[in-house]
């Protein structure tokens, strides 16, 4: 398999950060905000100084070999001094994560990734999550009002759950102040339907008369169809992907997409995680 390095189109290529072992990050807040969902902030300043939006950390969860690889986790927010990630237990790892205590430690790599491409003059920035896919998207929304100035109406905010009992994951989200709409698998909140479906409602009633950017995080198969609405549309559209990184350093190949229209690859972890909808195939 020929796996493309450090070559891609996207502006976002060039954002990358330096890699840096941070041994001692400490857990100083925990939140459960579902059954299935947590969030953390961790003090560790040579990590949080470094970190801007879909950034992610390679953390180990253990001290010992039990499980072996590390977790990639997005980072939520981060302002220098902390940051915060916000995850679902899937499977082992997010399992142990989820029981740490107040101060205690872990060992984490990062940041690493690119990040997004900023809006242009007089574009309106539409960020489209799936479900826990929202974390870089919080990030962005806020490092856009934060550190740019940005106008908070100019921002649109789609967060797709699958019923309503999941609106808890959005109390952050809720505090920004910004235009915030929800669909529901379900639609027992909010509009009913997949959170694509709300974005194509949006993009007929006012966005198609706009000057948009979309910004996207969520499962493959969201992405994959938003992806292809952008392009139908000819709006520029950059994806946050997640994927199994069990190294994070680009070496064990296992989080490589493939490039739209060749036969190479990226890795997600080393070119990516944000990557042009028209530079990938999903």
């Amino acid at each position: 398999m020929a796996v493309l390095q450090n070559k891609g189109g996207a502006a976002a290529r060039d954002q990358g950060t330096t890699m840096i072992f941070n041994p001692g990050v400490r857990v100083v807040e925990k939140k459960q905000l579902l059954p299935d969902l947590f969030h953390l902030k961790f003090e560790g300043e040579s990590l949080a100084s470094r970190a801007v939006p879909a950034n992610f950390v390679q953390i180990k969860v253990s001290k010992g070999l039990d499980p072996i690889f590390r977790r990639p986790m997005s980072i939520h927010y981060a302002d220098g001094k902390t940051f915060e990630m916000v995850f679902r237990t899937v499977g082992r790892g997010t399992h142990i994560l989820s029981q740490a205590e107040i101060d205690q430690e872990f060992d984490c790599i990062g940041p690493l990734g690119n990040s997004f491409k900023l809006p242009e003059d007089g574009e309106r920035a539409v960020m489209v999550a799936g479900g826990v896919g929202f974390p870089p998207l919080y990030f962005f929304s806020r490092f856009l009002v934060e550190k740019h100035n940005f106008p908070k109406e100019n921002i649109l905010f789609l967060l797709g759950m699958k019923t309503v009992s999941e609106k808890p994951m959005a109390d952050d989200l809720l505090k920004l102040d910004i235009p915030l709409e929800f669909s529901t698998d379900d639609g027992s909140f909010g509009f009913h339907g997949f959170v694509t479906d709300l974005f194509e409602a949006h993009y007929a009633k006012k966005l198609r008369h706009e000057k948009i950017r979309i910004y996207s995080c969520g499962p493959n198969a969201m992405m994959r169809r938003l992806g292809q609405i952008a392009l139908s549309f000819k709006v520029p559209c950059q994806l946050s992907l997640e994927g199994a990184m069990p190294c994070g350093v680009g070496t064990c190949l296992g989080c490589a997409v493939k490039m739209r229209g060749r036969n190479d690859y990226y890795r997600v972890c080393q070119e990516g995680p944000v990557f042009d909808a028209e530079e990938v195939e999903l």
